[in-house]
């Protein structure tokens, strides 16, 4: 993902919330980090409120814990 800030105008901005509602989803947009990522309306609030890094650091301590079971690290 490129570091760079997006310029979205306020109409766009708009359609895109607009169209994630349509879709059941809720548009999340960080304007200065430059992520805009859509959550199904009924996600639980944990999955909502999460950055991309929270995300990843998750799924990341998921694999290490399946690693552990399979290979019976304790």
């Amino acid at each position: 993902m490129a570091n760079k800030a997006m310029a979205l105008s306020q109409r766009q901005i708009k359609a895109l919330c607009l169209g994630a509602a349509q879709a059941g989803f809720v548009a999340e947009i960080l304007i200065n980090g430059a992520f805009i990522r859509l959550v199904p309306q009924d996600a639980p609030p944990s999955q909502i409120y999460k950055t991309p890094e929270q995300i990843r650091e998750e799924e990341l301590d998921e694999e290490l814990e399946r690693f552990k079971r399979k290979h019976g690290y304790t």
